[in-house]
This record gives structure tokens, sequence and C-alpha cells, in this order.
């Protein structure tokens, strides 16, 4: 191969690393926030004698092989105090877990298990639960209506701006899911602080909400606030639940 041959070879290598690396953006994820696919869900949980409405929030998502469901794993600390609960572990009075749409519970999807169940991991509080707070389950049946995201695996960088997508507690008007601005003040590597962009918000009753780039790809779950910053489980722990339970997911440094 002569010199120009070879200079031409490695120019449309490069360039076909580069168009290889480019990440396509969700085809909604410019739309205005009403025209967005339902991936905002909340929860029904019913044990032998109690059942949870409406609590924390939660999502599918597309591992690129199958679709599961997650939640926030620190909802274990209410049924810890008033089921007697010690593990993570739903134990023999858990019945159901249901996941929809606040605004229309027909779009109801059912769960069949808990993956990541561990009879010996201790619930413990919050300040462990948040460097863990992702609990996963497998779907009993699909539902088409719903729209599982897909998954960033990237690690968020300081100022990067994100958005959480969930259903406040306080919000009078349950149309659609609160949309809260979030920038990204330091990444701790399971989990990363944030502070919100925005002052007319009320993020009370969000955990368990989904947290999108700008490109529409999850990048972690609302799991609390630690005085005036957000705290945000990253997919990095997700991707470890994936590894210990033999989850298959496409990876990819998107």
């Amino acid at each position: 191969m002569n010199k120009s041959s070879l200079l031409a070879a490695i120019i449309l290598l490069i360039f076909s690393c580069q168009n290889s690396s480019k990440i396509e953006k969700e085809s909604w994820a410019d739309l205005p926030l009403e025209s967005w696919p339902d991936f905002a869900l909340t929860n029904e949980i019913g044990f032998s004698d109690t059942i949870y409405y409406d609590i924390a929030n939660s999502f599918l998502v597309n591992t690129g092989s199958d679709t599961l469901a997650v939640s926030c794993k620190h909802l274990f600390m209410v049924f810890e105090k008033q089921l007697g609960l010690k593990t993570i572990d739903l134990g023999n009075k858990f019945k159901y877990w249901n996941m929809y749409p606040k605004n229309d519970k027909t779009k109801t999807v059912k769960l069949k298990q808990l993956i990541n169940k561990d009879s010996n991991e201790a619930i413990d509080q919050y300040n462990t639960l948040k460097v863990r707070d992702w609990i996963l389950f497998e779907l009993e049946e699909q539902n088409n209506k719903l729209f599982p995201l897909k998954i960033r695996y990237s690690q968020v960088k300081t100022n990067e701006i994100v958005y959480a997508i969930g259903w406040s507690m306080n919000q009078t008007d349950n149309h659609k899911p609160t949309f809260i601005k979030l920038q990204c003040i330091k990444n701790l590597g399971d989990y990363f602080y944030t502070k919100s962009l925005q002052t007319n918000t009320k993020p009370y009753g969000t955990s368990g909400s989904p947290v999108i780039d700008k490109n529409g790809y999850l990048v972690g779950i609302v799991s609390g606030q630690e005085g005036n910053a957000g705290v945000i489980g990253s997919t990095l722990y997700l991707t470890k639940m994936f590894d210990k339970y033999n989850i298959e997911y496409q990876y990819s440094s998107h």
C-alpha cells in the first residue's frame, strides 16, 4: 500500500470510529413534556394486611434483551417500620406489586418477583441505602402502552444537566409528572449529588423517579435529599446488579 492509500485508510478508520460513537437522541427528547411517552410510574404494593397506594415512583428499563421494572430500595425503610421487615426481602405476607402512571391506572404493569431479593442484606438507614438504592423486578407480562427507558452507562459529569421526571406527593395536577431540571455538582460513583435549577418545583415524594440526560437516556434514580443537594443513584450500581444476577445487557459507552 502506498503512502497516499495508507493515509486515506487511516482517515476513513477515524471517521468510522467517530460515527460509531455518535449518540442517537431519543425521538421524543426534544418534544414538549405532554408529548413524551409514559415512563414515569408509581407503585401499588399489597401485603396480606396492608396495601400501599401511589407510594414513591418507579419506571421500566430496556436492557437491550429484556424489560425490567425499577423502584427505590429505601421503600424498605417504610416496610421495616410498619411491617417489621429486617432485610431486602418482601417476606411471606407480600401479595403483589403493580406499577402504573399516576394519571392512568389502566396502564398497569404487574410484577413477577424481586430480582435482587437478599435475606442477608440488612435494610439499615438511608446513609447506607443511598449507595445501593435500586430494586429490580421481573415483569409478569409486558404492557406496550408503557415506555422502557434505554440506559446510559457512562457516568454523569460535574456540571452536566439532567432531568428528574416523576410524581410529586404535593403536586395538585396529576395530568403529567413533575419535571425537575438538575445540575450534577459531585459524582461519587454509585450515586451523585445535584442542585435544582428550578425554584417552582416540589420534589417531596419523588423518590424512585427516573433521571434522564438531554438525549432521553436513563442516568439515575431519585434517591433523596441531603441539605440542599439532591442524591441520585447512578446506573453504575444498576450494572453491578445486572452482573451479580446474570442479567444480559448491551453495554455501550453512551
